[in-house]
């Protein structure tokens, strides 16, 4: 099949880059199954196994799909075009007018919240998440810290509640000063202590260590996750997820893989529950769920249903 997926931001990916990242494994895995990919991304992308064109505009995108395309899919931009296309939404919007057919979403609920049925879940190259069987007494929080919706100040208020250290990586601490929300629940100064570790930003060997070592990764959200990567790695590094049941994560956090909590009484039956979890049954749980070749026959199946001339619903 001759598939363009076009995304807005650089492949590989420059820091987080979650939506660029599921992109770049797509690509990849459909690669791999012998499709022929055109990937249309911002100026300085790469990739190994397709061909690459640069845009930066409406106008560069629409010019750089390639006219024998068999299916557009898009990550973004979402354009009108004279080919069949799928329309791929990894954030939550659901306010957001879609006049624009055949939308799909990173997980049922996220399809839910904004109206829609379909989804396909966000895949993992499984295989470059090694398991660490052997656990700290720390547990991890792992997003951009200054989003209030990421729920560090709740992280915080837990650490010192139940007294067990935590590992903080997403940002700096002084960027808890840059937030309104933040600034005002005063998590900078409260997350002040040597309970408290920060590691800024992290990627590449450091994230996988910080994933691979925690107790748990605490994942207190308190908005509508569309689907929560993060908690995935962590349970592909056989770190079971501690997280309350927003959005995604009542689909994606099974009975070996973490427990929900809503109350701080609920947090205490599952902080305790998950030290006797088991690392190899939760990265497996994960890697049966959500490796990248899932999502991409889940993609090559909406493809499919528009060529053969289906709106999805």
């Amino acid at each position: 099949m001759r598939i363009t997926l076009a995304v807005i931001g650089t492949i590989p990916s420059r820091g987080y880059g979650g939506t660029q990242r599921q992109v770049d494994w797509l690509a990849s895995e459909l690669a791999r199954l012998g499709h022929r990919v055109v990937l249309i991304a911002s100026p300085g992308s790469s990739h190994p196994l397709c061909e690459v064109r640069h845009a930066s505009s409406e106008a560069q995108y629409r010019a750089a799909i390639p006219a024998d395309t068999q299916i557009v899919h898009f990550h973004s931009w979402f354009l009108d075009v004279p080919y069949p296309s799928l329309n791929t939404a990894h954030g939550y919007s659901p306010q957001k007018s879609r006049p624009q057919p055949n939308w799909s979403f990173v997980s049922a609920s996220h399809a839910r919240n904004h109206g829609r049925k379909t989804f396909v879940y966000n895949g993992f190259p499984v295989d470059a998440y090694r398991l660490t069987a052997s656990k700290s007494d720390r547990l991890l929080f792992l997003a951009a810290i200054a989003r209030a919706g990421k729920n560090l100040n709740r992280a915080v208020d837990l650490a010192k509640e139940f007294d067990f250290p935590l590992d903080i990586a997403g940002g700096s601490r002084w960027t808890l000063l840059t937030r309104s929300q933040v600034r005002r629940d005063g998590v900078f100064f409260k997350s002040l202590g040597k309970r408290f570790r920060f590691h800024g930003v992290v990627n590449g060997d450091e994230k996988l260590r910080l994933l691979g070592q925690a107790k748990a990764f605490l994942n207190p959200i308190a908005w509508e996750e569309p689907f929560g990567m993060a908690p995935v790695e962590a349970m592909l590094c056989g770190t079971p997820v501690l997280t309350t049941p927003r959005g995604a994560m009542p689909e994606i956090i099974d009975d070996d893989t973490g427990r929900l909590f809503d109350s701080d009484g609920e947090f205490a039956a599952a902080f305790e529950a998950v030290g006797g979890l088991s690392p190899q049954r939760c990265r497996d749980s994960a890697a049966e769920r959500f490796p990248i070749a899932r999502s991409a026959k889940g993609y090559l199946d909406l493809y499919r249903r528009i060529l053969d001339g289906e709106t999805l619903p």
